[in-house]
């Protein structure tokens, strides 16, 4: 933005009558008078004009107060919230997985549910829920092959033994079923000593 009070302030400080800028500038005497009343706001051709007949550049027509123009500052991103601690809750994700003696495959969905509501505001609930569900999954694929060995072994043996299918069933059950349990309550114990790296092989 120019000011019309700065053209004017030039011009006297230059010793210039309006007749004699507007003779200089080429700039209609009526237009010098209108600009230097605040009729109209001098633009392109006739700022530059009176710049160059009075020897300023066209920064100087601006007010002397007119501060530089500041880009707005971006707000900044809200701090991330600090996660509260809840060992309680830890230990009732990594139980939760006994459930599976209950009902099949609840292993797996009750510690994932946990692990849903719990993970953005409770500290560690996020890795240690991904290590208890990284666990059931692996074990749930595993006693499901398991129980297909036994399946196909029976299929095998068919004919003379048919009296083995229920004790290798009965077997693999307490096998696969107490494993898990054993897990389960060895890493309970971890998390209640303070031990966060459950479900993790010992190098």
């Amino acid at each position: 933005m120019f000011s019309t009070a700065r053209i004017t302030t030039i011009r006297k400080s230059k010793g210039l009558s309006q007749e004699m800028l507007a003779e200089q500038s080429g700039v209609s005497l009526r237009t010098i008078q209108r600009v230097e009343q605040g009729e109209t706001e001098p633009r392109g051709y006739t700022l530059q004009a009176l710049a160059a007949a009075l020897d300023v550049p066209l920064e100087a027509f601006r007010p002397e107060s007119e501060p530089e123009p500041v880009a707005p500052t971006p707000p900044a991103p809200p701090a991330p919230a600090a996660l509260r601690s809840d060992p309680d809750f830890l230990q009732l994700l990594n139980l939760s997985a006994l459930s599976f003696l209950v009902l099949p495959l609840l292993n797996i969905l009750v510690p994932w549910w946990l692990w849903r509501a719990r993970r953005h505001t409770t500290a560690h609930v996020a890795e240690v829920g991904r290590r208890v569900l990284g666990f059931q999954i692996l074990w749930q694929v595993g006693s499901f092959f398991a129980f297909m060995l036994v399946l196909v072994a029976q299929l095998l043996l068919a004919g003379s033994h048919r009296a083995v299918f229920p004790a290798l069933y009965t077997g693999m059950v307490v096998l696969t079923y107490g494993f898990n349990v054993l897990m389960i309550g060895y890493y309970a114990m971890q998390l209640r000593q303070g031990n966060l790296d459950i479900y993790l092989p010992r190098l």
